[in-house]
């Protein structure tokens, strides 16, 4: 940070603490693995040099985003040695309408190697550390993001999520992230797993931070304040015994049990594996030595499947869809916990957690619906103005983020 005296910077005291903050904490946990500089510079030092907006609905807020996300000038590794020699081109639109609302680029954050991973573990740029909870991994696939959250590195950031990978993060870093539905915020710009069911998502300390970002990301108006009972005439699913539920009836929702479909998840993993097998034709099985054992595995087991197991697949998926849908009609939103088992220890064996770690954030990806994590609780809903609203008003009236088992 040599040469934060830049005159830009210096004139905006607020912008100028804000990057001291960061460079500060990262200089506090480098030995955490949480981001990938795999460029000449620190990402940070960049902002010395670039104009810096006056005003914008996020200005001085610093944020980071998970390195699938291309940001020009930068190189986009995807947690792997086999990208990332080239600059990206172009900023990713989800990056760019940040950067125009004046928030501070900071870091790219490491990640589970091609974001298909729930432990964050990485041989090629390190594994990520849990700043809040050392004796756990800090989740996956966007681990450096949540990570950088918790170390006060920045104040929000931008993961990528197809079968929980803002979620689990969220719950293991006791943050917050929001799974957005398919095609609500473009990928344009970000590296795929398997497109139908990828998404960018936003994630921040507290659900105040990640709606603001929200609204920032779609223009969407700001949610309404409060009242005593918000929630009051909404009908609540709570699944697998979800230990927060009563306070969704203290905000004047009615509860109801309610199961998940679990046998979603069939037809979802064979779509997922196939889409990720396509997605790497061009490098598997020709490098396999550059994949991580785990990856390499994950991509191994998906050959084979063929075109017909793929569209038999698509159409289970869409006949569960509907068969839930049905189910649920009448319920507004569904709460349940967003890991589905303990969360995984620091140099656990990635293979032997992620099915119980993942199962119940992937069935709500498998569902196409969006969901909220905060800590270890998941908001589903139709919308994601009603996952934020219901989230904030359980913030607003004391809830807190709930810790990682």
């Amino acid at each position: 940070m040599g040469r934060s005296a830049d005159p830009q910077v210096a004139a905006d005291p607020e912008v100028a603490a804000a990057i001291a903050a960061s460079a500060a904490a990262i200089r506090r946990h480098a030995g955490h693995n949480i981001l990938i500089e795999s460029g000449p510079e620190p990402v940070i030092d960049r902002l010395a040099g670039r104009p810096i907006p006056p005003g914008g609905a996020l200005r001085a807020w610093t944020f980071v985003v998970k390195d699938m996300i291309d940001v020009a000038g930068l190189p986009t590794t995807r947690g792997s040695s086999l990208y990332g020699g080239e600059e990206a081109l172009t900023t990713a639109p989800c990056v760019e309408s940040l950067e125009l609302a004046g928030a501070l680029l900071v870091g790219k954050a490491n990640q589970h190697e091609f974001a298909w991973g729930v432990t964050s573990e990485n041989p090629h740029w390190g594994d990520v550390g849990n700043p809040r909870h050392a004796h756990l991994a800090p989740g996956g696939s966007s681990g450096g993001t949540a990570a950088a959250l918790a170390a006060g590195i920045a104040r929000f950031g931008l993961g990528t999520d197809t079968g929980g990978s803002v979620r689990i993060p969220a719950a293991c870093c006791g943050v917050v992230g929001l799974r957005p539905r398919v095609g609500v915020l473009p990928v344009t710009g970000v590296a795929p797993v398997a497109p139908m069911f990828d998404v960018v998502g936003p994630m921040a300390t507290s659900v105040a931070d990640c709606a603001w970002v929200w609204q920032v990301l779609t223009g969407t108006p700001p949610l309404e304040p409060a009242g005593p009972r918000p929630l009051a005439g909404l009908v609540v699913g709570v699944a697998e015994g979800c230990p927060q539920a009563g306070e969704f009836a203290d905000l004047g929702a009615t509860l109801r049990e309610i199961a998940l479909p679990y046998d979603i998840l069939t037809p979802y993993w064979t779509i997922v594996g196939a889409q990720a097998r396509r997605g790497h034709e061009a490098t598997f099985p020709r490098n396999a030595d550059a994949y991580s054992p785990g990856v390499r595995r994950k991509l191994a087991a998906a050959a084979g499947i063929g075109h017909q197991e793929y569209r038999r697949a698509v159409g289970e998926l869409a006949r569960i869809r509907a068969a839930f849908a049905s189910e649920m009609s009448g319920v507004d939103l569904v709460v349940a916990p967003t890991l589905g088992g303990p969360a995984p220890r620091a140099g656990c064996d990635e293979a032997a957690v992620r099915g119980e770690v993942g199962r119940v954030t992937a069935v709500v990806s498998a569902l196409g619906l969006p969901a909220l994590a905060v800590g270890d609780l998941q908001v589903v809903g139709r919308t994601e103005a009603e996952v934020l609203r219901a989230g904030r008003c359980r913030e607003e009236h004391g809830g807190d983020v709930p810790p990682p088992r």
